[in-house]
């Protein structure tokens, strides 16, 4: 019997092995065939179009099995703007079909994407957006209002309501879980605590939080108004007074030109093309023509070097990033990654310029401080600009500060120049939840100073609040040494208070609004390498689909081997303290960040 059972299992382990050989061989192939997909075809007479759904994230991959298995958008911010760029200038495009299908990224990059689209219907390649039955908010309609024509759908959905931001408080969960967190900040505005200690907005975070949200409502309100020819103070009162969620009244309202179903639409681009109602319409996505080349879109590059942009995304974490594939965790910066690609572009010859965009709400202060000095560094031998994304505050304004220049966008959250330490006393936790109480001997009376299961005493405070105002100075003196002010004149505008990139500019935090495309030209301007277009180098690499993958078997087997080995107590230890991770974060005790990134919807 026990013969049998072996060479049955024998078997079927041959079979699933040979079963994975066939699968990973097929997919191979398969991956293969994607990557040597050459560039695209496009006939004379072509619509050029974008579906803008969701997120536009910052960048994607090129890896072919990450295609293949569908992860994540097929184009990113700079495919976009590229592409509209080479549209101008190509002569086999006729138009450029906006579809508008629930777009919901940052207000940032919402003002890059209707900049691109803005130039592209200046240049006189026409363009028209339309939603389907998928309806428009303020966020699409801000975007599409930058056609030539916008179309939304008979019955669909249309929001104009006004803008709102809402942030989650943690106080009354903490009083559950017997936890008491401590915040010991540096800025009065430094509202990074407040999530962990109050159940509402403080005024200072109210004020802020408000001031964000008016340069949102006066950018969208200013330019739908310019493009629709009508009065802000009439856009004003429609939201507040005449609030409506349907197409029929965006279209009573001026808003958008018509109703059109999507073969109407088709209809139109016709028209424009020249193609006759009953030919077929060509056209070609942004996620093809993205591959097509500057120079059979009838564009040449200028200059003899390449601009590196070097993307700084997430939170600011020390050592290597964290890659939250499949969960779809917080996305990571890690300090060393970020410093060797700087080194990458500061060591390369062919490398100009660097442009450094920046979107991070911050993190680690030991971190944050290791990556200016890179950025410094490269500075002291090559332009760099920084381009700021939607958010580049407090840890992100930090590194953003080595650079020459700072362009962001005028509805970018940054500044929250400012640090904080986050204590947290588990003891009620562990002895009331789990039963759990702890002792021990100590040399000194700050041997256990970052213990969670003690309550800090006065000294204790003392000493990390005199360790967070002297990370506080030295924050100041880099900003104030990269920006030409003095400490005091850093100092009235810190505070950990959070600008909008138009107050930003006001108070001297960056020296002009713009997009990523402007921040390049900056670059290569700088670096003498003409007019544009430009030959560019992302940096750092992506990881491949494969790399990711390994790196996550390698996690969840660890996770695995954890769940099998703990006993019961140790089981519900752990599901109680990812609560405390997710709500606080893991990071290290002083701080230059952001708890939270406003949403503004």
């Amino acid at each position: 019997m026990r013969f049998l059972s072996t060479l049955a299992a024998s078997v079927i382990g041959t079979l699933l092995a040979l079963g994975l050989i066939v699968f990973f061989f097929v997919f191979f192939i398969f991956a293969v065939s994607l990557s040597a997909d050459q560039a695209p075809t496009v006939q004379s007479g072509s619509v050029l179009t974008v579906p803008l759904e969701g997120d536009v994230p910052e960048r994607t991959t090129d890896d072919p099995f990450q295609q293949a298995f569908g992860q994540g958008p097929s184009y990113d911010l700079r495919d976009l703007e590229t592409s509209l760029q080479k549209a101008r200038s190509d002569s086999r495009i006729e138009a450029v079909w906006l579809r508008m299908k629930g777009l919901s990224a940052g207000w940032a990059t919402l003002e890059e994407i209707r900049q691109a689209v803005a130039e592209t219907r200046r240049s006189g390649v026409p363009v028209l957006a339309s939603s389907d039955e998928f309806g428009m908010s303020e966020k699409g309609h801000f975007v599409a209002s930058a056609a030539d024509s916008v179309f939304t759908a008979p019955q669909s959905a249309f929001e104009y309501n006004g803008f709102a931001t809402t942030l989650a408080f943690f106080d009354g969960t903490f009083e559950r879980l017997d936890v008491e967190p401590e915040i010991i900040r540096a800025g009065k505005y430094k509202s990074a605590g407040e999530p962990f200690m109050r159940k509402d907005l403080s005024e200072p975070n109210r004020e802020q939080l408000t001031a964000l949200l008016e340069t949102v409502n006066d950018r969208f309100m200013t330019a739908v108004a310019e493009a629709r020819e009508q009065s802000v103070e009439t856009l004003t009162r429609m939201a507040t007074e005449d609030a409506f969620l349907s197409s029929e009244a965006a279209v009573d309202a001026g808003l958008v030109d018509g109703l059109r179903y999507e073969d109407e639409v088709r209809d139109r681009f016709r028209s424009i093309a020249n193609t006759g109602m009953t030919n077929d319409l060509q056209t070609v996505s942004v996620e093809e023509y993205r591959r097509v080349s500057a120079e059979s879109a009838e564009q040449s590059y200028t200059g003899t070097g390449e601009i590196g942009i070097v993307y700084a995304e997430g939170q600011i974490v020390t050592g290597e990033t964290e890659d939250q594939f499949p969960s779809g965790g917080p996305q990571t910066l890690g300090s060393t990654d970020l410093t060797e690609a700087l080194q990458t572009a500061r060591t390369s010859a062919s490398t100009k310029a660097v442009v450094l965009r920046v979107n991070s709400p911050g993190g680690s202060a030991a971190a944050s401080e290791a990556m200016w000095r890179a950025v410094e560094r490269t500075a002291a031998e090559k332009p760099v600009i920084v381009s700021m994304g939607d958010v580049a505050a407090s840890g992100g304004y930090y590194i953003a500060a080595g650079a020459d220049s700072i362009v962001a966008a005028p509805t970018t959250t940054t500044g929250s120049i400012g640090v904080f330490g986050l204590v947290v006393n588990a003891e009620g936790f562990f002895e009331n939840q789990l039963g759990v109480t702890f002792d021990g001997v100590q040399t000194s009376p700050y041997a256990d100073l970052f213990s969670p299961t003690t309550p800090l005493t006065e000294n204790e405070r003392r000493v990390i609040g005199t360790s967070i105002d002297q990370t506080y100075q030295t924050f100041l003196q880099r900003v104030a040494g990269a920006r030409g002010m003095d400490v005091e004149a850093v100092n009235e505008v810190a505070q950990g208070r959070v600008w909008s990139g138009r107050d930003a500019e006001e108070v001297g935090l960056v020296d002009t609004t713009g997009s990523l495309a402007d921040a390049v030209a900056m670059a290569g301007t700088a670096a003498g390498l003409g007019d544009g277009p430009y030959r560019t180098r992302i940096l750092p690499r992506p990881k491949t689909f494969v790399e990711r993958l390994a790196g996550q078997f390698a996690a969840q087997a660890r996770q695995a081997w954890r769940s099998i080995t703990m006993n019961a107590l140790e089981r519900q230890f752990w599901q109680k303290k990812q609560v405390l991770d997710r709500a606080i974060g893991s990071q290290d005790v002083i701080q230059t960040r952001l708890p939270f990134t406003p949403t503004i919807e």
